[in-house]
């Protein structure tokens, strides 16, 4: 089982056009084979040291049965269709994608 954490940093005040445009996405995604799980989060505030807080940023949590599938949905149409009506509204993206041990 493969998981993937995206961190997505937006423009200020920008998350909500983001999040319209990503819940239109996530209907697709979490009909393509393989997926398991495919959802938007926003930092909760708890006063930790190591937590981040960020109003501009959104994490994009995903499960996938494994490699190839998460491999098909990089290479999808509507994939890349929501990445060019994002585009200039983010301002940086990292991704963790790890295997289960």
């Amino acid at each position: 089982m493969i998981h993937v954490t995206a961190r997505v940093t937006l423009k200020p005040g920008q998350a909500p056009l983001f999040l319209r445009e990503f819940r239109e996405l996530a209907t697709l995604v979490r009909q393509e084979v393989g997926c398991l799980d495919y959802f938007p989060a926003r930092d909760v505030r708890m006063n930790l040291d190591a937590q981040r807080h960020d109003p501009d940023s959104i994490t994009i949590l995903e499960k996938w049965t494994g490699r190839a599938a998460l491999e098909s949905h990089l290479r999808s149409g509507h994939m890349r269709g929501f990445q060019e009506r994002v585009a200039d509204i983010v301002t940086d993206v990292s991704l963790s994608i790890v295997e289960e041990v």
